[in-house]
């Protein structure tokens, strides 16, 4: 005597061809999507392992960046990490990600010493940078208060030759 499920299978004999034909591809399809995205979620866990790794090493032994340099970390290779500048002081601001990097509000300073922009509280792509010429005390108040509150949040990496 079989089992109830196995006599139930058993009678209802081999699938139609047309039912193989059609559930062949639609599994295929099913498992290289998961392995698709099995892959990718791979791939980021690594670069944000990598970029973690980078950042400790940097911690450890802070790096004079010139200007290119810290502009390839601007958080669109997701291998380093995501670092700006504050009156020459760089920090990583990885954990602050969807602040500063790619989309973010603040995203137009990442890879750049944007004083001025933090100075003036403007988000204009023509204020992300490190000149202070001409503004005035009550903005240069306003750039100490953020290099305050920034490089107390976030972890020193080095400065802006």
């Amino acid at each position: 005597a079989l089992p109830p499920m196995a006599w139930a299978l058993e009678s209802l004999g081999q699938p139609p061809t047309w039912l193989l034909v059609l559930a062949t591809p639609v599994a295929l399809l099913f498992g290289y999507r998961w392995l698709q995205r099995r892959l990718a979620a791979m791939d980021e866990a690594s670069a944000r392992a990598e970029a973690a790794a980078l950042s400790t090493k940097l911690q450890k032994n802070p790096k004079t960046f010139t200007k290119d340099e810290l502009l390839a970390y601007n958080g669109m290779d997701r291998r380093k990490p995501l670092l700006l500048a504050l009156k020459g002081r760089v920090i990583d601001v990885s954990a602050g990600a969807d602040f500063y990097g790619p989309g973010g509000p603040y995203g137009i300073f990442a890879g750049k010493d944007a004083s001025k922009g933090f100075a003036m509280m403007s988000l204009k792509e023509e204020d992300a940078h490190s000149d202070l010429t001409g503004v005035d005390d009550d903005h240069l108040k306003i750039l100490d208060d953020w290099y305050s509150k920034l490089t107390g949040k976030y972890p020193t990496v080095g400065h802006v030759a």
